[in-house]
């Protein structure tokens, strides 16, 4: 639930399952809500295994990293979309919106999910030329029903930056290699267990002030993520 855990940021070393994670996620999700309850856009700029998720009835699109045009006119439409709310809100946020609108029976806006995979090689390949967008979004798109989803190596000036990171109130961490990087993602002074390493999509997360070990599914029998980017494909179509 987003409305509840706010922008999530995705972080592990190369290699760890970051991608296949966004995969799971987004499968889920698109199984759990209608396109009326949930939109989503994806700009990949890691592996291109989420392309097959743009016939998802779920999705306004997926952008690479060769789409400078569309990734402009994206960001365009999502600050036309938060002006719109903030009229629509009138100083309310977007749960208070939800639950007037469910007790007149009346349709609802649906969440938008911002997923950027690969967040470091985004802000390289734009000149971190959407900053200011993103911070925004960081800042004030919760009460809009607009959330973050971004993996990355990490927080700092070349991965997450500080302003964007501040705002970011879960964190999901695969493998990090040591006790000191872990804690400083899950942003915690003790971490005690150790996630089995070379395990992709192993890793920590930070749940009710305990950390806890989890392993991620994937979401459909494959051999590899890009088999079951394919089959995610079929689905969608």
């Amino acid at each position: 639930n987003f409305s509840e855990g706010g922008h999530l940021a995705i972080c592990g070393t190369v290699a760890t399952g970051k991608s296949t994670f966004l995969q799971t996620l987004l499968y889920s999700l698109i199984h759990k809500y209608s396109p009326l309850e949930l939109n989503y856009y994806v700009l990949d700029y890691s592996s291109r295994i989420l392309m097959n998720y743009d016939s998802d009835p779920h999705c306004g699109g997926v952008v690479i990293d060769t789409d400078e045009d569309k990734v402009t006119k994206f960001f365009y439409m999502i600050e036309k979309i938060m002006e719109e709310r903030k009229r629509t809100f009138q100083g309310g946020n977007y749960s208070q919106y939800v639950q007037a609108q469910r007790s007149k029976k009346q349709d609802i806006v649906p969440a938008v999910l911002v997923v950027i995979d690969n967040y470091s090689n985004f802000r390289e390949k734009t000149d971190c030329g959407y900053d200011n967008v993103i911070n925004r979004i960081a800042r004030e798109g919760v009460g809009y029903g607009i959330f973050l989803v971004l993996t990355s190596a990490g927080f700092g000036s070349s991965e997450i930056p500080t302003r964007t990171a501040d705002n970011i109130r879960t964190v999901i961490s695969l493998e990090m290699g040591d006790k000191f990087k872990y804690a400083e993602v899950l942003r915690t002074t003790r971490v005690e267990i150790m996630p089995e390493s070379d395990v992709k999509g192993r890793g920590l997360a930070y749940v009710n002030g305990a950390i806890l070990e989890f392993q991620t599914a994937m979401c459909l029998e494959a051999e590899d993520s890009y088999q079951m980017s394919e089959r995610i494909g079929q689905e969608c179509r």
